[in-house]
């Protein structure tokens, strides 16, 4: 009876995936132009109502969206509710949270949400997510799921959910009755407060088909990368790294319409793949909708990784390396210390990195960090086009190492559109494969450094007794702590387009600043093994950034 109760559910499970697959890239294309246009073909007819037995493997396929398919017959084609929910938020509520409870009724396939507001634009402004029954308490210390359905901060003002699709910021799936919750994130407000308005349609049409994710792959086949990515394989071939070790192009901060950016996924890989990247994160703000499509449009050779920037009340900060299904609680006030220790503290277990994003910029409310460095991984120190902000934050993270912090620095596009542009700059990063594993791993040894555009590359090493020593390891990686005999720098630099300055950097301050041309240069300068740490800036005349490394340790 067992065997034949597997047979049937592995048939009908096929059948699913069968549907599921045969659909999921007309949703994708629908999902990109905006749901108002959303026209499907008809899918393929689903299976009949299907119970799992609890003992039989689900083989990929979550219950609560098999659940979805059993709607009461008699709900099918019932007339909508139509909800207007009204309220007001006074003005000492701005970064805060407000929730707005509805019932969902049993049978229900479609939320969709319009959200209004008084003085938008004109000194208000309202954040908008979703919550389902689940609810909507603080996920701290546990897992990322609670009750969360979807973020889109300011980006858009109304949001769709189904089995089937969901506004970019949403998460798609089965809709289970009970209390469910918009979210509002009051960003400003005007001294009046905020009046909002929301008007809430729940839909009881046929599910006709289900949403799969398409995950991308966590790693790329070497022979893939090899066959399309020019400039690495020079790198491969002249031994710019060490056996074992390669160095991989990168952008550590990118936005899509799955949060405030303005491009789709798929015209992000493209420009990834134009600004010859091995690999980029993924991150859109507070959710994880993207990373559920990414498999879908990347193309084969190129590695994206899982990211949200986590968008807080006091400081944006990315977690890089997550899992495609994980989210990161993100609604805490900037003097929290211990939630957003909680929320870091989570990312890590699952093997991922913090890093605090543009930490001193200050053009935008609460972009600026208020919590403590400490409990980060990582500063992103350059942060688009290179400014004031971005200095302050090197000067930090040069504070930190000097203080005997091992905090690794990055740089990141934090794309959004034109005319920021993906891989400006790219940060390079040295590791045993082209996977996300590899890929964090190496910036948590601080092997990488970060050139203002692809056109540029630098090399930097220590020579110490015939052992050449890269960016973010150690002269002296033995027992024996004493260095004998003389230790030689060398800095190779290609591709500047000014003139600029190569300047050798300690713990102890500034070692050797030397005027170098366009032309490509080898530099070479004597290291005092008194000091703790080498690194090195590239700027032009103006003081402006043109390369940066992480430190090589003595």
């Amino acid at each position: 009876m067992v065997s034949k109760q597997r047979a049937s559910f592995e048939a009908r499970t096929r059948s699913i995936e069968e549907s599921l697959q045969s659909g999921f890239s007309s949703v994708v294309a629908a999902i990109e132009k905006g749901f108002d246009t959303l026209d499907l073909p008809p899918p393929p007819t689903p299976p009949a109502p299907l119970r799992l037995p609890r003992s039989l493997p689900v083989r990929g396929l979550c219950l609560d969206l098999l659940d979805a398919w059993e709607v009461p017959g008699k709900l099918l084609n019932a007339v909508p509710i139509h909800l207007n929910l009204t309220g007001h938020i006074p003005a000492e509520k701005v970064l805060d949270f407000v929730f707005v409870d509805f019932d969902v009724p049993e049978g229900t396939t479609s939320i969709s949400v319009l959200q209004k507001y008084s003085l938008k634009g004109k000194g208000n402004a309202l954040d908008l997510g979703c919550w389902d029954q689940r609810g909507h308490q603080l996920s701290l210390g546990g897992n990322f799921t609670t009750g969360f359905r979807g973020w889109s901060g300011g980006a858009r003002d109304n949001f769709t959910i189904t089995p089937e699709y969901a506004s970019p910021g949403y998460i798609a799936g089965a809709i289970q009755s009970g209390v469910w919750s918009v979210a509002l994130g009051p960003y400003n407000s005007v001294p009046q407060g905020i009046d909002y308005e929301l008007n809430i349609k729940l839909g009881f049409e046929p599910v006709k088909s289900y949403f799969q994710p398409a995950f991308a792959p966590s790693r790329i086949d070497s022979s893939l990368y090899l066959n399309e990515s020019g400039s690495n394989i020079d790198q491969l071939k002249n031994g710019h790294g060490q056996p074992g070790l390669q160095w991989y192009r990168g952008d550590f901060h990118i936005h899509t319409i799955y949060s405030d950016g303005k491009q789709t996924p798929q015209r992000v890989a493209e420009m990834a793949q134009q600004a010859n990247l091995s690999f980029f994160f993924s991150t859109d703000h507070n959710t994880q909708s993207s990373g559920l499509i990414w498999g879908a449009v990347a193309p084969p050779s190129l590695l994206v990784g899982r990211g949200i920037e986590v968008t807080t009340r006091g400081g944006h900060w990315n977690a890089l390396g997550l899992n495609w299904n994980e989210w990161v609680e993100f609604r805490y006030k900037g003097d929290d210390s211990t939630a957003i220790s909680q929320a870091v503290r989570q990312v890590q277990r699952q093997g991922g990195l913090a890093v605090a994003n543009h930490p001193f910029a200050n053009d935008c409310l609460a972009c600026d960090w208020s919590f403590s460095f400490d409990i980060m991984d990582g500063l992103e120190v350059w942060n688009g086009v290179w400014n004031d902000f971005d200095r302050k934050a090197v000067d930090r993270w040069h504070s930190m190492l000097v203080q005997g912090s091992r905090a690794f620095a990055i740089g990141g596009s934090d794309y959004h559109n034109s005319p920021s542009a993906v891989g400006m700059p790219t940060t390079i990063v040295r590791s045993e494969s082209l996977s996300t594993a590899q890929i964090v791993d190496g910036l948590r040894h601080n092997r990488a450094y970060i050139v203002r555009d692809p056109g540029i590359d630098i090399q930097f090493t220590l020579n110490h007794q015939g052992e050449t020593i890269h960016i973010g390891d150690r002269v002296n990686s033995g027992k024996e702590k004493k260095i004998h005999g003389p230790i030689s720098a060398a800095l190779e630099v290609k591709g500047l387009p000014v003139n600029a300055a190569a300047l050798f950097i300690s713990d102890k301050g500034l070692l050797k600043c030397q005027a170098i041309s366009q032309a490509d240069h080898i530099l070479h300068a004597g290291i005092d093994s008194k000091y703790s740490f080498i690194r090195v800036e590239i700027q032009d005349l103006t003081g402006s950034m043109l390369a940066m490394t992480n430190p090589i340790w003595i």
